[in-house]
């Protein structure tokens, strides 16, 4: 009887004793599951954001690359005028005449010359062009002769020179009342002198050629 009391006695304190580490084992796990963080399902994933970039190569020091970089070059709107008359002598040569009925000679008796003629405008075509020549000894800048013509009908072109047809005579004599040689002279042809083409004046530098020995 006394064994059979032992026994019960110490099944009641091992019961008794399970009864107490239950909850204290509960209480435990219980304490360590509510201070974790599970991480938060959502029902979207997170993704890198869409670039509005594209992946180009370093710039390249080659001249290509830098023209296509550059903004293109506007062009600049010429400001070209109707008319801008402008000449040329050409072929310019001397004139000599014979004197004397027995002892017959040959003497300097003038100038003569082909005009080259171009309108550095933007017209073209047959026009009567006025200039003017002048003779001047320039040793004391004096007038030798002066004379105004014409050419009638002449063609005018705007991409070649078009030389006259005909020589362009001058005449006069060298002496005490002209001039001692020909390297004394200075030939000056002046086209339109009267602006009848209505050129700009900044315009008119090329409407003079000369001639000089």
């Amino acid at each position: 009887m006394k064994e059979f009391v032992k026994y019960v006695m110490i099944a009641v304190v091992g019961l008794g004793m399970v009864m107490v580490t239950i909850p204290a084992f509960s209480a435990d796990v219980t304490g360590k599951t509510s201070t974790q963080t599970l991480p938060t399902q959502t029902d979207t994933q997170t993704a890198p954001l869409p670039s509005n970039t594209q992946t180009v190569p370093l710039p390249s020091t080659n001249r290509e690359y830098q023209q296509m970089d550059k903004p293109p070059v506007q062009m600049e709107t010429l400001d070209i005028p109707d008319w801008d008359l402008a000449g040329e002598l050409r072929n310019v040569d001397t004139i000599s005449k014979i004197i004397g009925n027995v002892n017959k000679r040959r003497v300097f008796n003038g100038l003569r010359f082909k005009l080259a003629l171009m309108n550095k405008g933007k017209l073209k075509g047959s026009k009567d062009i006025p200039f003017k020549v002048t003779v001047l000894n320039v040793t004391n800048n004096t007038v030798i002769k002066q004379e105004n013509h014409v050419l009638r009908r002449q063609t005018i072109r705007n991409d070649m020179w078009t030389l006259t047809d005909e020589w362009i005579p001058v005449l006069f004599t060298l002496g005490p009342t002209t001039a001692p040689s020909l390297g004394d002279v200075k030939l000056i042809v002046d086209i339109d002198p009267r602006n009848t083409f209505g050129e700009e004046q900044r315009h008119r530098g090329n409407n003079r050629c000369e001639a000089h020995w």
